[in-house]
């Protein structure tokens, strides 16, 4: 600990880290040590904050470190850009939605409550820290809770030592219960897919027209119909490129083989899971894929007709939400709940359980009864059923 006394009289106290592990990379350089040293109770207070930074460095210096994170050791900030940067980081091998989610969670975090100590952080403190992230919403809050659990466990995977704050906040988490958002309940009908093609049409946009038509006929998402743009990082120009940006995950005329079956690897699965159809069995969408002249039938399937490529994420969604507009499609009503549509109406109609999973590419059936928005028709079906029951007991 260093003194420094001030012309005012006044006197500041600092740790202050060793040059040579100051030149490898430890960081705090400094620390002020902000309290009453006169005092037993400022004394105790200092002498605290100095053993805690000397465990930091000492760590630090047995390999309890990140080789890619800049904010300081030990800290909030520091284990979240670990998670971010380090090339082991189970980060680097999720879709890049998922990446752009706990990015946006990530910087709310550090924003927030970087610069504390991982030590010091209870579960006290991270109630006060889900009810300070409330401001963003109950989704926005719930997010944040489940970014700092995954950022933890990573956190896990760095420690080498028995007394690692990870590993004791992994288990304060494990234990700590936050309400989870209610899950949406809108969905998209087969009339409002009627009233939003012709307006489609009208604009020009045959291709969104044909988009919105297969995700609801098929219950494929968004992505797996029009794809995304990644930076291609590897400096190779395969594929369908737009400068540094390479497309992918989309639906291509090679999904639709010659018999208009359509066999597409899923993105929510990485490929692992086959969405199957014969889309003979979907007039509608079939007859939109027709007219497509025979010449164009290569590569992605939805193409943007202004610039004649893939479109991009932001551009769809603000095209489409024009539309819907103009189709009359309520506010609260999503590109997204296409697939809550075909599982509700595919439930609506009376198919298995099974079926619709299997048709909504889901490995249990829990997920896709969350799809499952059929309400008052399910229940009406049910009744009638049970009063066929009653009736056929009391003939």
């Amino acid at each position: 600990m260093r003194r420094l006394k001030r012309k005012s009289g006044r006197i500041d106290c600092y740790w202050v880290a060793e040059k040579e592990d100051i030149t490898k990379g430890f960081r705090p350089k400094t620390v002020r040590l902000r309290a009453d040293f006169d005092t037993e109770e400022g004394y105790l207070y200092i002498a605290e904050q100095c053993q805690r930074l000397q465990m930091q460095l000492r760590m630090w210096r047995d390999g309890l470190r990140s080789t890619s994170a800049r904010s300081a050791y030990g800290t909030v900030a520091w284990l979240c850009e670990s998670f971010l940067l380090d090339e082991a980081s189970p980060l680097r091998e999720r879709r890049r939605d998922t990446q752009i989610f706990y990015e946006r969670y990530i910087k709310i975090i550090t924003q927030t409550f970087g610069k504390v100590d991982l030590g010091t952080v209870t579960g006290i403190k991270i109630r006060a820290w889900h009810k300070e992230w409330s401001v963003l919403g109950e989704r926005g809050a719930y997010a944040c809770i489940q970014t700092l659990r995954r950022i933890v466990n990573y956190g896990c995977e760095l420690a080498q030592k028995d007394g690692d704050p990870c590993l004791r906040l992994a288990t304060v988490l494990s234990k700590m219960e936050f309400k989870a958002p209610k899950g949406r309940k809108k969905r998209v009908t087969h009339d409002l897919v009627m009233a939003f093609r012709p307006k489609a049409h009208e604009k020009g946009r045959a291709s969104i027209a044909l988009a919105v038509t297969l995700q609801f006929d098929l219950g494929l998402r968004q992505k797996d119909v029009i794809g995304e743009w990644v930076r291609a990082g590897d400096g190779s120009r395969d594929g369908i490129m737009d400068g540094e940006w390479r497309w992918q995950i989309g639906l291509t005329w090679a999904h639709i083989d010659s018999d208009w079956i359509l066999r597409k690897p899923t993105s929510k699965s990485n490929g692992n899971e086959i969405a199957e159809h014969d889309l003979k069995a979907y007039p509608e969408s079939l007859v939109l894929l027709q007219m497509i002249p025979q010449d164009q039938r290569v590569g992605p399937v939805i193409l943007d007709e202004g610039s004649g490529k893939p479109y991009r994420k932001a551009h769809f969604a603000r095209t489409f939400r024009k539309i819907a507009k103009d189709a009359s499609w309520p506010n609260d009503v999503w590109n997204m709940d296409s697939r809550a549509g075909a599982v509700s109406e595919a439930f609506e109609a009376g198919a298995e359980p099974a079926d619709v999973m299997k048709a909504a590419t889901h490995t249990q059936i829990s997920t896709t009864m969350g799809y499952n928005r059929g309400g008052v028709v399910q229940s009406n079906r049910v009744a009638e059923l049970r009063l066929a029951k009653r009736s056929k007991s009391n003939g």
